[in-house]
C-alpha cells in the first residue's frame, strides 16, 4: 500500500522540517516449512514499515516504526524533531531532488505466476521427498518455499519519487544424514525465482543434489597436509570473500583514512584476469533502480582487469571528493554496492580442475565474520571442500584452516570460470588462485 504522503508532509512543515524525506514499505508473504513428510509450519503475512528522515536547524532526525494507522504522521513527526536535537550535523545537499533518468530493474516480472499456500506445500513436499530418494542415509530434509511480493517508495520534499516492486519465489533446503556410526553431516542450498514455482522447482533440481553431495561425501573425511596448494574457489566461497574485498571502496572508509585502497584509484588492486562491475538492474533479489538517497543506481565498471577505477559513493562522500554520486548509498552517508558481477571467463569448473591439475577445490567456509579483518583483509578461514588430483576432483577433506590475505589471494588469480552463480549480491564463477596457504595434519 503506497501511503499518501500530504497529510505526513504536512506535519513535517508545522515542526520546521527544512526537507523531509518518507520511505515506506509493504510485503506480502506466503510460506511453508516441510521437514520429511510434515509440514511444520505455514504462514500467510503482511508487514509495513515506514520510515521518516528529515533536516531540522542543521541537524538530521530519524524515525521507524511499523505501527501505521491514522496517527502515525503526528508520531513520525513528533520523534523525528526529538531525534534531531541530538543528531549530527547534516546539509541540504544530502537529499536529492529526484531530477534524473531512472533504468528500471528488473525485480516484477510481466511472466511472474502467484501461487496458493496449497501449492507451496505441495511442492515443499515433492523436494523433502526427492532429496530423501538422492541417498539413504539422509535423515532430515528440510525444506522452506515462501513467495513475496513487496512494493517500496521513497519520497522527500524536494520533489523526489521513486516505487519499487519485487515478486519472487525463495527456497532453501537443509539435509542432515547419518552413517551407520552414527556421525551426522550437513549441506545446505537456495534457490530462487522470479517466475513461478516450476521455475523454482526446476532450479532446485539442478542444486539439490550438490547440496546432498555436501553432506555425504565428508563422512570420514578428515584433513591434508599443511601446506600451499593451487586452489579453486567455489562460487559460494569466491562471493564471500569478495565481499570482504570489496567493502574497503566504501568512500566514507577512505575518507577516514581507514581503506587499504586509498589513493588507489586507476592502480593495479588485483590479478589482471579480475574485471568486477556494477550491475544494479538485473534479476535479483538486491535489484534496485534507486539507492536509500533516492540517487538513481548505475552500472559502471568496479574494476577492470585488476585496475581500480572508483569507489562507492553517496551523497555526502561525492561532495567530498567533489565528484557525484554512483547511486551507492545505503544510509547515514554510507555507501555499497547493490550487486556486483564478476565477468566470467571460458573455462568451466571441470577445465579449472584440469588447468591446476593438483590442489584443492574449497567448496565451503565458515567463520567469516570473525576469520576476516575487515580492515587488514587478513583472514583464518574453516573450511571445506576437496582433493584435485591429476585434473579430476578426489576424495572430499575437511577439518582444515585456510589464512593469507585477500589482497594477495585476489591479485593471485589464475584464471577465472564460466560457471556462474546467480543467487547472492555477488555474481561470480569459481575462481583459481595460484596459491592457497592451508593448514590440516
Amino acid at each position: 500500500m503506497k501511503l499518501s504522503l500530504k497529510k505526513y508532509f504536512e506535519k513535517g512543515n508545522e515542526k520546521g522540517f527544512e526537507v523531509y524525506q518518507i520511505s515506506n514499505s509493504n510485503t506480502k508473504e506466503l510460506s511453508v516449512i516441510v521437514i520429511n513428510d510434515d509440514v511444520e509450519n505455514q504462514t500467510i503475512g503482511d508487514q509495513s514499515n515506514i520510515l521518516g528522515r528529515a533536516l531540522l536547524n542543521g541537524r538530521i532526525g530519524r524515525f521507524s516504526t511499523d505501527a501505521i494507522d491514522k496517527n502515525t504522521a503526528q508520531l513520525l513527526a513528533d520523534n523525528i524533531a526529538e531525534s534531531a536535537l541530538y543528531g549530527k550535523e547534516e546539509v541540504k545537499e544530502n537529499f536529492f531532488d529526484g531530477k534524473a533518468k531512472y533504468k528500471k530493474a528488473k525485480t516484477a516480472l510481466k511472466e511472474f505466476k502467484p501461487a496458493d499456500l496449497h501449492e507451496l506445500r505441495s511442492l515443499g513436499l515433492e523436494l523433502s521427498k526427492y532429496i530423501r530418494s538422492l541417498d539413504k542415509r539422509i535423515i532430515q530434509a528440510e525444506v522452506g518455499i515462501s513467495m513475496q511480493c513487496g512494493d517500496s517508495h521513497l519520497a522527500n520534499t524536494l520533489g523526489l519519487k521513486c516505487d519499487k516492486q519485487v515478486k519472487v519465489f525463495i527456497g532453501g533446503a537443509s539435509i542432515i544424514a547419518s552413517d551407520t556410526d552414527g556421525e551426522h553431516r550437513s549441506g545446505s542450498t537456495m534457490f530462487i525465482s522470479f517466475k513461478s514455482l516450476d521455475d523454482l522447482k526446476e532450479k532446485a533440481l539442478k542444486k539439490l543434489p550438490i547440496a546432498v553431495s555436501d553432506a555425504v561425501d565428508f563422512f570420514k573425511s578428515g584433513p591434508v597436509k599443511g601446506k600451499t596448494y593451487k586452489a579453486v574457489l567455489a562460487p559460494s566461497v569466491a562471493a564471500a570473500l569478495l565481499s570482504f574485498f570489496t567493502s574497503q571502496l566504501q568512500a566514507k572508509l577512505v575518507k577516514q583514512h581507514l581503506s587499504i585502497f586509498e589513493n588507489k584509484i586507476d592502480q593495479q588492486i588485483a590479478s589482471k584476469s579480475l574485471t568486477i562491475k556494477h550491475t544494479p538492474h538485473v534479476t535479483n533479489a538486491s535489484a534496485s533502480s534507486f539507492d536509500t538517497e533516492g540517487v538513481p543506481t548505475q552500472d559502471f565498471t568496479v574494476i577492470d582487469k585488476g585496475v581500480l577505477k572508483t569507489y562507492f559513493y553517496s551523497l555526502e562522500t561525492a561532495r567530498y571528493f567533489n565528484t557525484k554520486s554512483n547511486g551507492c548509498a545505503c544510509g547515514n552517508g554510507n555507501s555499497a554496492p547493490l550487486i556486483l558481477s564478476v565477468k566470467p571467463g571460458k573455462y568451466s569448473k571441470e577445465d579449472l580442475f584440469a588447468k591446476i591439475k593438483n590442489g584443492l577445490y574449497i567448496n565451503d567456509v565458515s567463520g567469516l565474520n570473525s576469520g576476516i579483518d575487515s580492515t587488514s583483509l587478513n583472514f583464518s578461514l574453516p573450511c571445506q571442500g576437496y582433493l584435485i588430483k591429476d585434473g579430476k576432483k578426489d576424495k572430499a577433506v575437511s577439518m582444515i584452516i585456510m589464512a593469507g590475505n585477500l589482497l594477495d589471494l585476489f591479485n593471485n588469480i589464475s584464471y577465472v570460470g564460466s560457471d556462474v552463480y546467480d543467487d547472492s549480491s555477488i555474481i561470480t564463477p569459481s575462481i583459481a588462485v595460484k596459491k592457497l596457504a592451508v593448514s590440516g595434519k
